[in-house]
């Protein structure tokens, strides 16, 4: 299993089309919870049993996927660091696109 972020009730077809790759669920379990856990983050773990995100909720998770990104560049971690890097800017660039309209909500998980 794998997870992702995705819009539930899409009303176009961008919003069919939305789906933005996060983690498969054991890499997610090896490097993304022990770093925010680390780091107490409290958005980021829920990724992990699914999680409902509207456009208030923007600030708090593009600030923890942040510390994340921040997190991880510190880590000598080579090629699995560089991973999770390239997921979470690409979340950090996706996640704003899709909750423009009001009432939009993103599913992660």
């Amino acid at each position: 299993m794998s997870i992702s972020a995705f819009i539930p009730e899409p009303v176009d077809d961008f919003e069919r089309r939305y789906n933005v790759p996060v983690a498969a669920e054991a890499f997610f379990a090896e490097c993304w919870e022990p770093a925010a856990e680390a780091l107490g983050l409290q958005w980021v773990p829920l990724f992990s049993t699914g999680i409902d995100v509207m456009k208030e909720d923007l600030p708090a998770v593009l600030g923890e996927l942040a510390r994340l990104k921040q997190w991880a560049l510190s880590q000598d971690g080579g090629e699995r660091m560089a991973k999770l890097v390239s997921r979470i800017e690409l979340l950090q660039t996706e996640l704003p696109k899709a909750l423009q309209r009001e009432g939009a909500v993103v599913y992660i998980g």
